[in-house]
């Protein structure tokens, strides 16, 4: 598998993502992109050029997230990247892996940690609510793959790092936005950000609704921003993020192989035993409010401190076949970080301290379901998760080129889980029990070596540490999971970076070798309950590779202000080792969920007279859908492509029109698979071919 690896490498060429590298900015483009030896990245508290970080970091800018697809989901855009996986199993229904950490995702985002400018979006128990984002207020998103507990605690997925969209210096922009498209899309929004001498502020509202390809599966999502940044000092800035999320999406459920086959649209119907999904109205209930408070502080140019608490709110209501389970989480925490510079010796040194602290309480209850509304109470029960972690990095200049970075945390997790009584007769009081999961140190080391402007190699030795979420030891049928371990890996990883031919032609590859222990897979009940086991060792072998190729360079009498090709390519081996279920040993089996070969190809294209076209094309191979892999899934090709007019009348007034198509080879296929399911229903029927079409307006002045 190795010799495969590096031959592909080889031959595809290193590559370094397409979406970092625009021309100029023409009044056709979307200013969000730099060279290759501008780009400056968050991950690891480096804030360092893309080249100069020693860390596989995927980067999505404004032209990824808004413009090269029209649907105005963060799925398309997250796939292009190598080793990132993004499913939407009906609208609304959002799972996301980061080099495979899905196959303990049955739905939701467990096992990566997501920041907004340092604010913590995961809450303590580990999940994270992604599809509570709109990614039309979005402007950038930097994606850390592999372990990096060093500096962002549990995880052994991955970290994403969100930020809004760029205020306008000295200016104010307002954009009005509507969309439309098959199977009842329609959306719309509005934008105001406005910039003066010492505060920027973006008010952002997004409207989008869904009657779905599939019975049962309408949605209808309305979202709310406010993002102000204040320098109240030359030394003090202090930032405000508000956001609020009112969700609701049908859930059609998965269907067999037959039922795909006859007719991919239906939803999950009756069995003898159990209603079907619309008889029992299944569907995701899901309001959340979060508000969250930045003070940074600058003592001088070479100490400085960033300190950030929030709150935030859930009411959570799930008609399931089974149950009615109704939620509230109220979350809180904070993050604090200060960096001293010591640029000025014989090895000039960033050291990097802090510590984050996250507690969630929830209230969960379990009701009969009757026909969509909830009936006699099941179980009434309280969850308190609180993770702590403390950590420390240092990142040393050293002679010939070479930069080393060393971090360490601290990760401590606890639950708290109490059940009340629900029927006086015979009822026992009501219990509290703690699991508290042993705290661990996870290091990092990373060595890396610059050659030239253009040029930069890798090495690095990461550990990873993922204690079960809430939803997992407190499962969705109810219960308390005491014996449920926490997953640890160490992860070893190599990678190469570049760009030549006067930067036309960029590379990025990483090669991966994780081994992970105590890994935990999902398994669910014959009423399609889940709930999770630890499936002893994983080895994760990987490579991830770009390449993107400018046709052109920066011309006063070139027609095009991008023209451009790219690739990305993702290889995998995942195996369980030391696996025993029963008495069926399944060591040396593919982790399924996991394709062994992602194939993503794109083609941008934009014009200095405003028309824009962006192509892309992805393949998945197929993979195992069991532990056991006796089930495989199909092959996914699939085509996207939109093409547009984007142009500024005027000295104030832009106007952006764009059409859009999906699936435009009109596959059948499934865009999440529900794996180890029961009854074999592992198949959630992604749209036939569909189109969308929008309008956004704009004005600054």
């Amino acid at each position: 598998m190795r010799h495969r690896y590096f031959s592909v490498a080889i031959f595809c060429g290193l590559s370094v993502p397409a979406i970092l590298f625009a021309q100029a900015p023409t009044s056709s483009s979307l200013d969000d992109t730099l060279q290759l030896n501008e780009v400056v990245v968050r991950g690891y508290a480096t804030n360092r050029r893309l080249l100069e970080t020693p860390a596989s970091i995927g980067l999505l800018t404004r032209r990824d997230l808004n413009q090269r697809f029209g649907t105005p989901t963060l799925i398309p855009a997250m796939n292009t990247l190598p080793g990132v996986r993004a499913d939407e199993r009906s609208p609304g229904s959002y799972r996301l892996a980061i080099r495979g950490s899905a196959i303990r995702s049955p739905f939701g985002v467990r096992n990566v940690k997501t920041y907004w400018n340092e604010l913590p979006l995961t809450d303590a128990g580990g999940n994270t609510p992604l599809n509570a984002l709109d990614v039309r207020a979005l402007g950038r998103i930097e994606v850390i793959k592999g372990p990096s507990g060093s500096l962002y605690g549990a995880g052994t997925g991955g970290t994403i790092l969100f930020s809004g969209l760029a205020v306008p210096a000295g200016k104010t922009n307002v954009e009005l936005s509507a969309l439309g498209g098959s199977y009842g899309l329609y959306g719309n929004g509005i934008a105001v950000q406005t910039g003066k001498n010492n505060s920027a502020i973006a008010l952002n509202y997004n409207h989008l609704q869904s009657d779905g390809y599939r019975d049962q599966s309408a949605m209808v999502r309305d979202n709310l921003s406010l993002i102000g940044s204040f320098s109240v000092s030359p030394k003090r800035t202090i930032s405000v993020l508000g956001l609020y999320s009112d969700l609701y999406y049908q859930t059609p459920g998965g269907l067999n192989q037959a039922q795909y086959a006859a007719n991919p649209r239906a939803s999950r119907p009756a069995t003898p035993t159990l209603p079907s999904s619309a008889a029992q109205h299944a569907s995701i209930y899901q309001k959340i409010g979060y508000l969250g408070l930045s003070h940074e502080y600058r003592w001088n140019d070479r100490i400085q401190n960033t300190t950030v608490i929030y709150g935030s709110n859930t009411d959570f209501a799930n008609p399931f076949i089974t149950n009615f389970e109704k939620r509230t989480d109220q979350g809180m925490g904070g993050r604090t970080i200060t960096q001293f510079r010591l640029p000025n010796g014989p090895l000039p040194t960033t050291f990097t301290i802090g510590g984050e602290l996250l507690r969630t309480f929830t209230v969960d209850r379990n009701f009969g379901n009757r026909g969509g509304i909830a009936d006699t109470i099941q179980t009434d029960e309280e969850l308190t998760a609180r993770q702590t972690t403390i950590f420390a990095q240092a990142e040393t200049e050293l002679p010939a080129h070479f930069r080393l970075t060393a971090g360490l945390s601290r990760n401590d997790v606890r639950y708290d889980f109490t059940r009340f009584p629900v029927r006086s007769a015979g009822a026992l009081p009501a219990t509290t029990l703690t699991r508290n999961f042993t705290p661990v140190w996870l290091p990092r080391v990373a060595l890396l070596r610059t050659f030239g402007q253009n040029l930069a190699a890798f090495v690095s030795i990461s550990t990873g540490y993922s204690a079960p979420s809430s939803q997992e030891v407190r499962p969705s049928a109810g219960g308390f999971n005491a014996t449920l371990n926490a997953e640890l890996g160490t992860n070893y990883e190599a990678g190469l970076r570049g760009s030549t031919f006067n930067s036309r032609l960029r590379f990025d590859i990483a090669v991966y070798q994780f081994y992970l222990r105590q890994t935990i897979v999902r398994r669910s009940d014959a009423t399609g309950a889940e709930f999770f086991v630890n499936a002893g060792r994983t080895d994760q072998r990987g490579l991830e590779a770009q390449l993107s190729y400018d046709f052109i360079q920066p011309s006063s009498t070139s027609l095009f202000s991008l023209l451009r090709i790219w690739h990305s390519m993702t290889l995998t081996n995942y195996r369980f080792r030391d696996y025993q279920q029963g008495t069926t040993d399944l060591s040396n089996n593919r982790v399924p969920g996991v394709a062994p070969t992602t194939l993503v190809t794109g083609l941008d294209a934009e014009t200095k007279l405003g028309i824009y076209a962006h192509a892309t094309f992805q393949f998945l191979d197929q993979f195992p859908l069991v532990d056991a892999n006796t089930v495989m899934s199909d092959p996914t090709r699939l085509l996207q492509a939109t093409v547009g007019f984007r142009r500024m009348l005027g000295q104030h007034w832009t106007l952006d029109v764009y059409a859009s198509g999906d699936n435009l080879l009109n596959q059948t296929y499934s865009l999440g698979y529900d794996l180890n399911a029961i009854g074999n229903r592992f198949y959630n029927a992604a749209p036939a071919r569909n189109g969308i079409g929008g309008v956004r307006v704009s004005l600054r002045w």
